[in-house]
């Protein structure tokens, strides 16, 4: 916004509205995509990869016809590339994440996607929860997912890579996996944030704690 002294031009449009989105798109070089559909009620939560397909499918399709250059997704960090990797064992979370990737590869748009796991900073859903969970739970029971080793990235250092991946013609069509210098765990993540804080959390972690239960302790 600075760099071009606030003469930014700012359109709406709903992806679920193609004409809307060709409207939006119409002269634009270079598109990021930032979308995401899961919010709302739990109920809501399971048709969000229905939500995220279509909006995918819908962008794809208005960048084609608006011609526009490049595409640049921010996506989530999945082992493509360990021995035994199988789709199947992600999440839906995150087969959804890497099947908006490959729609919006099907565009006649050269797309770079960065696939990034925790982002730390306001924004960032991961971290949100993360920050009301420290700040508002004295004693938590949590899910053996916490103990998920993760490379968290300072949103900061997302947007640098975002916004510098336009003047670096070698980003173009390619993916890149990126994080912070720490392999941390959730947990850890947790009581870190909480010594921030100058607070004490009592941590209990139960092995058999569904996705279900899970989400009933999010909402608490």
């Amino acid at each position: 916004y600075e760099k071009y002294n606030g003469a930014v031009e700012i359109a709406e449009a709903n992806v679920r509205d193609y004409s809307q989105l060709v409207k939006a798109m119409n002269g634009v070089n270079i598109a990021f995509y930032f979308i995401h559909s899961m919010e709302g009620s739990s109920k809501e939560w399971k048709k969000f990869s229905q939500r995220d397909r279509l909006a995918a499918q819908n962008f794809a399709k208005a960048a084609t016809e608006c011609d526009v250059d490049r595409i640049v997704y921010l996506g989530g960090l999945i082992p493509e590339d360990r021995e035994g990797f199988s789709e199947s064992l992600l999440s839906d979370h995150m087969r959804s994440r890497k099947e908006v990737g490959d729609i919006l590869r099907t565009s006649t748009a050269r797309v770079t996607i960065f696939r990034a796991a925790v982002i730390l900073g306001q924004g960032g859903g991961s971290f949100q929860m993360l920050e009301y969970l420290v700040k508002r739970l004295p004693m938590m029971i949590c899910p053996k997912w916490v103990l998920t080793k993760s490379q968290p990235i300072s949103v900061d250092d997302v947007v640098e890579y975002l916004v510098r991946s336009i003047d670096v013609k070698e980003t173009e069509g390619r993916d890149f996996d990126i994080g912070g210098t720490e392999v941390l765990t959730y947990l850890q993540m947790m009581k870190r944030y909480a010594k921030m804080l100058n607070k004490d959390i009592k941590i209990i972690i139960i092995p058999f704690l569904t996705p279900r239960l899970s989400s009933y302790w999010v909402d608490l």
